[in-house]
């Protein structure tokens, strides 16, 4: 999950003869597996399937090889430069290569570079869907899901290209990939493959005939002028022979006589990283060549075609979403339960802190502050007796200030609600009214009423007797 080396199961499947190779992101080719099965059914080639897969690593990428043989290739050019417009002309002109209907073939190409100013050279190759569903039912019944389905000579055509150093400019190089029951002629030019055919003759059948040799050269040398009529390109400068099997060296002169051209044997165990499995593969399975399965895994980053149905494709995509929705998921779990550990731990030692340090610290100063806070309540309820004290002091010398000579009050009454009574008597009622107004101009005193007025005789004279009520201010209160 976090960048470990990945592994490539590679698998292949040719009638009845599977093969199996594992190969490390590294370039390292760790395991190998040979089986010939009893019959081509699903169920019999998956038993076989997985008894072979027994040490190999089940949770590995796994990819599936075509081999030419089981698909059509052609060379064209196509009147675009852009890869998604190449992509829809290819769909639309498929009908004109196959004579099945769209619906029922796989599409894939490889892109050889410029043809002209506007068109591009493609390689089209073209699997029925039947071939390709035989071999993901075959590995259904081992619970193995392919990520990709590559095509057999785009990952050979790679590796030599690369294991010989064949630039860009270089001359068209033939590559013959002899196996037990057929060969695998390649050309390779501008680092790709440019032209490939199947041909059903082996090892076996040139162990068992010598005819069949004869013949092999015969469909190399109508290989040869296929791929010349194909793509107009310079002729086939030199072959590269990859198998060291004894049959196949007895033949090199007679290949070479046969083509005019130059021929050398290079191996491909020699051009890749095998380790203990080099030995195994020159010994143990020397009679047939795992530079199918092995190469393909080898150039997978490199290599265009991918024979995966649309389907699969879409379903993969929507499970690797799901997983990385989940991981992203659980990720966001995990730095939550982090950051609330974080801050309960800070708030937890801010705590410990307070309770042991600043607590303990200040326990005798808390103890001074409540004697304090005693005393001034003591202070405050004091206080607020003295004011009280004072309220009747502050009432007679407003009255005093307020009322004039020519008024006598009788009586002075306050209630402890704040309401004031006042009685008196006056010369005349006009004083007794602008004595009203004056007690209600007052700041100590509101809601001035007249309770009652009234004429009477005081020493033989005329007098106004009055009795009136007002509440005392609030704030004179408190």
């Amino acid at each position: 999950m976090f960048g470990a080396d990945q592994r490539i199961l590679s698998f292949s499947l040719n009638e009845t003869i599977i093969k199996l190779a594992q190969v490390s992101s590294g370039g390292l080719v760790e395991k190998i597996a040979w089986a010939l099965a009893a019959e081509a059914s699903p169920e019999v080639l998956g038993q076989t399937l997985k008894i072979l897969l027994n040490g190999f690593d089940h949770k590995a990428m796994v990819v599936c090889v075509i081999p030419a043989s089981a698909v059509t290739s052609k060379t064209i050019e196509v009147p675009s430069l852009d890869p998604q417009e190449i992509k829809s002309i290819l769909n639309l002109q498929v009908n004109r290569h196959t004579p099945y209907s769209r619906q029922e073939v796989l599409v894939g190409s490889i892109n050889l570079g410029l043809a002209s100013a506007h068109q591009t050279k493609v390689l089209l190759v073209i699997a029925h869907r039947h071939v390709i569903k035989d071999r993901l039912t075959v590995l259904e019944k081992v619970s193995l899901n392919p990520d990709k389905i590559l095509f057999v000579p785009e990952g050979i055509g790679r590796l030599y290209a690369g294991g010989l150093n064949l630039k860009k400019d270089s001359l068209p190089v033939g590559i013959i990939d002899v196996a037990l029951t057929s060969v695998n002629f390649i050309v390779v030019c501008r680092g790709s493959v440019v032209f490939c055919r199947s041909i059903p003759i082996g090892i076996k059948q040139m162990i068992e005939s010598q005819e069949a040799v004869l013949k092999l050269l015969e469909e190399i040398n109508k290989s040869i002028a296929a791929s010349s009529g194909e793509d107009a390109q310079a002729a086939v400068a030199s072959f590269v022979v990859t198998s060291d099997h004894e049959v196949v060296r007895n033949m090199l002169p007679l290949l070479q006589e046969s083509l005019k051209a130059e021929v050398r044997l290079s191996p491909y165990v020699n051009l890749i990283q095998a380790g203990s499995v080099k030995s195994k593969l020159q010994q143990d399975f020397a009679d047939d060549s795992f530079l199918d399965v092995i190469a393909p895994a080898l150039t997978l980053a490199k290599c265009e075609v991918n024979l995966m149905p649309e389907e699969m494709v879409l379903k993969k995509t929507i499970e690797k979403q799901s997983q990385e929705a989940t991981k992203a998921g659980i990720a966001a779990v995990l730095m939550m339960v982090l950051l609330g550990s974080i801050i309960f731990g800070r708030i937890y030692f801010k705590d410990i802190f307070l309770n042991k340090n600043l607590r303990e610290q200040f326990a005798g100063q808390a103890q001074e502050v409540q004697k304090l806070q005693e005393s001034l309540n003591k202070t405050k309820i004091v206080r607020q007796y003295l004011q009280s004290r004072m309220i009747s002091l502050d009432i007679i010398h407003e009255l005093y200030r307020i009322t004039p000579v020519q008024i006598y009050l009788n009586t002075v009454a306050l209630e402890e609600d704040g309401t004031l009574t006042v009685s008196g008597i006056s010369d005349s009622m006009s004083q007794v009214f602008s004595y009203v107004k004056a007690l209600s101009d007052s700041s100590l005193f509101k809601n001035v009423k007249t309770k009652s007025t009234t004429t009477k005789k005081d020493n033989g004279q005329d007098v106004a007797a009055f009795e009136l009520s007002l509440k005392v201010e609030e704030s004179l209160k408190e």
